[in-house]
């Protein structure tokens, strides 16, 4: 297999989505987008053997040199720093320093379809056969979801809204069916584009909000979904081969707090077989079906849950794209060659004063809290540009003044039970305080 160049975006859904549609109320967290710039990290376990990854930041060698040592290996290129908040691939594309090196891989392996993704294929001359722009905006759009899910299931929990007229209506008998909604941006990702309403009061603020923009020459489309009670939360991983093969990858249960993502795990043999029987995988299939005959083929990761009154909910929505998912999949997949699997999570965290990543590599393998440990468990850290992404501006650290820097700390913890898992968590917070960094969540 030719040896690909792997490279993504975790913000792909700001491409996808029209620059003229109306928001929901959100505050713009500057430092958060930066994380979520440096997360292209996050992607080296999707490298094989002599395959090469692009991040926006640089990687800390320390850290490099980690993920060598326990069995990542792989080339690895940095943007010029000029580059570093653009689009990843326009970067790539424009590249002149590693033409010659980018040009010397086979394929291009891609987080999501992006602009400037197929500008990469044809420069190099990669083998990589991919579905176009404008089908992958579509099927990632909650609209699809929503509309194939009634097409497949004769129902849809969501109701597609097209303007504040049609918010205030349809979101007004709901209220009066259910305790609470949620409305769906439809480019919404985790922990931003949704908002629970749970009054009258809520829902006549939201529209007043949307109607402004309305007014303003934006145009509104969002899904209601009544609240439901939900037990668990996890998701299937499958490919679609441009000939239109279907291949299950893997099934993660997902640990989500108030919307927003905070882990995954790969699910039990007994928890999948359940979900065979109950018919889950017939509808997975007819899902990837509808979208290979919509254009659509490549990595599909699709969000489900089981409510508390025993009901599935076979699709939440629809990631056509990698996914969190797929990278602890990938990790588990090395993992398992020492009879092992992780949970993949982050926690956020900040400091004032330069952070030295080395020593805090040194200071988690002298607490024995570093994969692998004298028991062979630990906590896998998985990003050191994620961590660091807020430290600097211009290669010097950020005021004190400002508070701290904040950063997330990527890590996938392989313990033998939940209460081993929660110990090495708390003894690793323990850790970064005696730092003198803050530990927010």
């Amino acid at each position: 297999m030719a040896r690909a160049l792997v490279a993504g975006t975790f913000d792909s859904e700001s491409y996808w989505r029209d620059s003229q549609s109306a928001r929901l109320p959100a505050l713009r967290d500057r430092g958060r987008e930066k994380i979520i710039l440096a997360m292209d990290e996050l992607l080296f376990p999707l490298c094989g053997s002599g395959d090469a990854l692009v991040t926006r930041y640089a990687m800390e060698e320390a850290h490099k040199a980690y993920l060598a040592r326990i069995g990542f290996s792989f080339k690895h290129f940095t943007l010029k720093r000029e580059d570093a908040e653009n689009n990843v691939f326009e970067a790539i594309a424009s590249d002149c320093e590693h033409k010659e090196e980018f040009a010397g891989y086979g394929q291009l392996s891609p987080f999501s379809i992006v602009p400037s993704v197929h500008k990469v294929v044809a420069r190099y001359g990669y083998h990589s056969e991919l579905p176009s722009y404008e089908t992958v905006k579509r099927v990632n759009s909650k609209l699809y979801s929503t509309l194939l899910t009634e097409m497949l299931l004769g129902k849809s929990q969501g109701k597609p809204v097209y303007s504040w007229n049609e918010l205030r209506a349809a979101g007004g008998e709901m209220l009066k069916e259910c305790e609470s909604l949620l409305v769906k941006d439809p480019y919404g990702v985790s922990g931003n584009g949704n908002m629970l309403i749970q009054t009258e009061q809520a829902l006549e603020r939201l529209v007043a909000y949307i109607r402004k923009q309305e007014e303003a020459g934006f145009s509104a489309a969002f899904i209601l979904e009544p609240y439901m009670d939900v037990a668990s939360d996890f998701s299937c991983q499958f490919e679609i081969t441009p000939s239109g093969t279907f291949h299950l990858v893997s099934m993660q249960k997902i640990l989500n707090r108030q919307f927003a993502y905070v882990g995954s795990m790969s699910m039990e043999e007994k928890d999948i077989a359940t979900l065979e029987r109950a018919g889950y995988f017939d509808v997975v299939m007819q899902v990837a079906g509808s979208l290979y005959r919509d254009g659509y083929f490549g990595p599909v990761c699709i969000d489900s849950m089981s409510l508390r009154d025993g009901k599935i909910v076979p699709i939440v929505e629809i990631n056509a794209r990698q996914s969190m998912g797929f990278i602890n999949h990938h990790l588990d997949n090395v993992l398992e060659g020492k009879g092992k699997k992780g949970f993949l999570t982050f926690r956020s965290v900040g400091f004032r004063d330069r952070f030295d990543y080395e020593s805090w590599i040194m200071d988690l393998e002298g607490s024995d809290l570093l994969y692998p440990n004298r028991t062979g468990n630990g906590i896998l850290p998985l990003s050191s540009a994620t961590l660091l992404a807020n430290a600097y501006s211009s290669d010097q650290v950020v005021s004190t003044n400002a508070g701290y820097c904040k950063g997330k700390l990527y890590m996938t913890i392989v313990a033998d039970n939940a209460a081993e898992r929660d110990r090495y968590l708390e003894l690793m917070r323990l850790l970064f305080e005696h730092k003198g960094g803050k530990w927010y969540s």
